[in-house]
């Protein structure tokens, strides 16, 4: 308003300009909506690959029998969660690459992958894969485990920063986004590929940590490799 009255009286006095202010960002990165993005991409992939996949196999293979005819073979219970983790560790990474490249190339998204960025892409996997084969081990047939699936899945899809920053959401939705496991890897990832803020990758990355421990611990002790 005082800028329009100060125009407005300098056009009444039949004056003009002679010197304007020119607005410039000095003081940080100007962020843009595919610099949020981004990372919110990349832990979508983390989480939704490991999510339906080891949902699907854990209840699908434990009706079919197929762990029952594994435990008879070398392959121990152990080895065959370690495989299953490292390959959605595999494609964590992979899926980073390109959406990194994709983002940077086409869209001059300010992303960079950092070594803050590695504990997320293993931390992460082991905690959804946790969360996956706990769902599927529970449920009693692969439809109630899509079912459950889902609902472990979709909250975090659309609530933990993946679209659009938590910041943005009503002070009411917040909290709800910091219970979802999905948040501090999102977080975790846009601290260390945007913000450069060492200090909350490390809150992030230890939250992460824990939530995993937990659930891998308790996915292990309901998940049967010789059922009946």
């Amino acid at each position: 308003m005082q800028g329009v009255a100060n125009g407005e009286n300098l056009r009444i006095a039949g004056g003009s300009a002679i010197v304007t202010p020119l607005n410039l960002n000095v003081g940080s990165q100007i962020y843009t909506y595919i610099d949020y993005l981004v990372p919110g991409l990349i832990g979508f992939s983390v989480l939704v690959s490991p999510m339906f996949s080891m949902v699907n196999i854990s209840s699908t293979w434990k009706r079919d029998k197929l762990f029952r005819q594994l435990s008879l073979t070398p392959l121990s219970r152990s080895e065959w969660l370690t495989a299953a983790f490292l390959w959605y560790v595999l494609l964590a990474f992979v899926s980073t690459l390109l959406m990194l490249g994709i983002g940077r190339a086409l869209f001059s998204a300010h992303v960079t992958l950092t070594l803050l960025t590695v504990p997320f892409l293993i931390v992460g996997p082991l905690l959804f894969v946790s969360i996956g084969l706990l769902a599927g081990s529970v449920s009693s047939t692969p439809e109630s485990a899509g079912v459950l699936g889902n609902i472990i899945t979709f909250p975090m899809m659309f609530l933990s920063g993946t679209f659009f920053p938590v910041s943005l959401f009503p002070s009411w939705l917040v909290p709800v986004a910091h219970i979802l496991p999905l948040y501090y890897v999102i977080d975790g990832l846009s601290n260390a590929m945007v913000f450069n803020n060492p200090s909350a990758v490390y809150t992030d990355i230890l939250v992460v940590l824990v939530l995993a421990i937990v659930f891998a611990v308790l996915a292990t002790r309901v998940f049967s490799w010789r059922e009946k």
